[in-house]
């Protein structure tokens, strides 16, 4: 499996699946745009190749999964996930993660917090053992009455309130410490609580950027936001921002949505923000 270290942190990329996006769906307003200038990126059908990607982090003597994926459940528009097995391929055993982060609390980075439970209708932690950490921005947003009575927002009743319900949440603020390595960094737009996740060590940088940014045609089109940005203008603010620090700081970029394992680093090159894959 891929795997990166920053410092005396190792990073590794667990793939729950692939995803083909049509661009007149992720980013309407800009679809010809894609087609027109990253022509090589899109497959025979104009389809964006993607993916929904979780981040595995050995810090400080603890297993720290950012984001779950899509989960085990049929969810419209896309296929279901596969985390287990990418976690017995690294090793790992779901009763080993010790925190769970969510990067927000959209469909597609919860769906592992739990697996349907043995009576009909129920959830069973996945993570037995972990504390989730969400942001309290993030929980109040969506889990009032008016989002959890909606179908499609069925994840956050199945996947993020049993959670709250077992007593293994912590609610926590935007530039939370979870340990001497890494650190929450606030990045709204995509949702009004998203962050991502930076870490520091030994002199070293990285950042899981979480869906701060979606796609390697944003690095240099920050202001092309997708449609599932709540906050487009504080998106592009946010995107253009992590860009900058990646390239000032040298820092590894992480991205879990972009085609796994979606590690490396931005550089400028003639003016124009290039990303090499490591």
């Amino acid at each position: 499996m891929d795997k990166v270290s920053i410092g005396n942190v190792e990073i590794t990329p667990l793939l729950d699946c692939p995803v083909l996006m049509n661009p007149e769906f992720f980013m309407p307003e800009h679809a010809d745009g894609i087609r027109a200038e990253f022509a090589r990126d899109v497959d025979e059908r104009g389809l964006l190749p993607m993916a929904i990607t979780c981040f595995l982090i050995r810090s400080a003597g603890k297993t720290i999964i950012v984001d779950t994926g899509i989960g085990p459940r049929k969810r419209a528009g896309f296929p279901v996930g596969h985390l287990p097995e990418r976690l017995t391929e690294a090793g790992i055993a779901p009763e080993d993660i010790d925190v769970v982060i969510a990067t927000h609390l959209h469909i597609d980075h919860v769906g592992w917090n739990t697996v349907p439970g043995e009576a009909s209708g129920t959830s069973k932690i996945f993570f037995p053992h972990a504390r989730f950490l969400f942001q309290q921005r993030e929980w109040d947003h969506w889990m009032q009455p008016e989002f959890l009575i909606e179908p499609t927002n069925a994840h956050l009743r199945e996947c993020v309130q049993p959670a709250m319900d077992a007593g293994q949440v912590e609610l926590i603020g935007p530039e939370y410490a979870v340990d001497e390595h890494v650190t929450f960094l606030s990045t709204p737009g995509h949702t009004p609580g998203h962050v991502s996740i930076g870490i520091l060590a030994a002199g070293e940088r990285g950042v899981v950027v979480g869906d701060a940014s979606h796609h390697p045609v944003q690095l240099n089109h920050p202001d092309w936001s997708p449609s599932a940005d709540s906050d487009p203008v504080q998106a592009a603010r946010s995107r253009e921002a992590l860009f900058e620090q990646a390239i000032a700081e040298n820092r590894v970029w992480l991205g879990g949505h972009w085609p796994y394992p979606g590690i490396g680093r931005i550089k400028r090159l003639e003016g124009r923000r290039v990303f090499g894959a490591l």
